[in-house]
């Protein structure tokens, strides 16, 4: 099928044109033999039916990320298949195989799609690109080069490797914020309980010995009454609030704060920096050993960041790679990047193992992320419990001394 394509050669020159070819793949690696750099394929539509065919393909993406795969199977099916292709076992009878095990029904169905069009001569990266709801780009082109290179299996392997990395850090982040969550649901519970039924309570006891509260007291009591007055208003306004803030989210400017918050703010920015820069070491490394090229790897390293921040530095290593220069010198001038991990990308450029220092640096680094995130959450911790009582008793105190003092009088 023809592919429209934007490349640009070693001397700097941008070209554009079409080529004919079996995947985007295969379109990749054509422009590649021809000393191009690709910058964007696509699929030429020539046609209405091609049209149809377009927005069939559409309506049917829609369909598959309702019924997203977990990441969890993925690294299954990946361990697996890995561990068969080594045993020397046809790829097409693994895939069957393991999706007779699976027990997620839409990934058991990808899985016997996939068996099917390779069963009929297709390549495993071919089939894999129909399945977008399972197997990101940076997958699929993984595989591709192991298919190219004869080492299936070892690519499999890192791929599985970098999954379970993936994954037990995604678990490990849940399981620490798991806690603080929990603490600041009780919190949000007592209060209202406050609010709804003990602060009633007491202003009829106040307004039964005909006295007056205090200043900070009758602040509270008129709060509480003026949240229970006007409760439908309150949970209107939030409501509309919370679509505002959604939408809003949604912008470019609302994202790039998001990111900068993340990589900036003082309390949380050493532990967030180190977990994203070990996930993108690692990603970037995975695919430099599995035979990719460079300018390609930091394509699809890029098509896989959210961070508006990263994608910005990814998108000058690009440029800085067409140009025929070193990636480590921008590393070097970022001021999100460790300055030793910068280091080690400048030396590993020069030693030629550039694949196999970002694996470890990314390793190394995301298991300092987990460590200080744990760090944070042991702090953050007693920090609510603190500021949970301070809150409590601060009502309870203005309530039940008042209270005390015109026991005392009255006797």
């Amino acid at each position: 099928m023809p592919y429209v394509y934007k490349a640009k050669s070693k001397s700097g020159e941008i070209t554009t044109g079409v080529l004919d070819g079996q995947s985007e793949l295969e379109a990749r690696e054509t422009l590649r033999r021809q000393q191009l750099f690709p910058l964007s394929i696509e699929e030429k539509k020539a046609d209405e039916k091609a049209k149809l065919k377009t927005l069939a393909g559409s309506k049917r993406a829609k369909n598959l990320r309702r019924k997203r795969i977990p990441r969890q199977d993925v690294l299954f099916f990946t361990t697996q298949l890995s561990i068969m292709c080594r045993s020397g076992i046809d790829l097409a009878a693994a895939i069957q195989n393991i999706a007779q095990q699976t027990t997620h029904e839409a990934f058991r169905e990808t899985l016997l799609q996939i068996h099917s069009e390779v069963s009929d001569g297709k390549s495993v990266s071919s089939a894999l690109q129909n399945q977008p709801h399972a197997f990101d780009e940076s997958y699929i082109a993984s595989v591709a080069a192991g298919e190219a290179a004869g080492k299936v299996p070892q690519v499999l392997n890192r791929m599985a490797e970098l999954i379970r990395n993936e994954v037990r850090l995604i678990s490990t982040l849940k399981q620490v914020m798991a806690y603080p969550l929990v603490l600041m649901g009780v919190c949000g519970f007592v209060l209202l309980a406050l609010i709804f039924f003990v602060l009633p309570q007491f202003a009829q006891v106040f307004q039964d010995l005909g006295t007056v509260a205090p200043p900070f007291t009758q602040l509270l009591l008129d709060l509480s009454r003026m949240i229970r007055e006007n409760i439908l208003i309150i949970l209107l306004g939030t409501a509309c609030a919370g679509v505002g803030i959604y939408f809003w989210s949604k912008t470019d400017q609302a994202k790039r704060l998001r990111d900068s918050f993340l990589l900036y703010f003082r309390p949380i920015r050493a532990a967030s920096q180190a977990v994203m820069i070990g996930r993108v070491f690692q990603l970037l490394g995975t695919l430099l050993q599995s035979g990719i090229p460079l300018l390609e790897s930091l394509q699809l390293c890029q098509g896989s960041l959210r961070n508006m921040h990263y994608r910005s530095l990814f998108q000058r290593l690009e440029d800085e790679v067409i140009s025929g220069r070193s990636i480590g010198a921008v590393f070097m001038r970022t001021d999100f990047i460790p300055p030793g991990a910068a280091q080690m990308v400048l030396t590993a450029e020069q030693t030629g193992n550039l694949g196999m220092v970002l694996s470890e640096v990314g390793s190394f680094f995301e298991e300092e992320g987990e460590r200080q995130v744990k760090g944070l959450t042991k702090v953050l911790e007693p920090a609510i419990i603190v500021i949970t009582g301070a809150v409590v008793a601060g009502i309870v105190l203005s309530i039940m001394l008042p209270l005390l003092d015109v026991s005392t009088q009255s006797q």
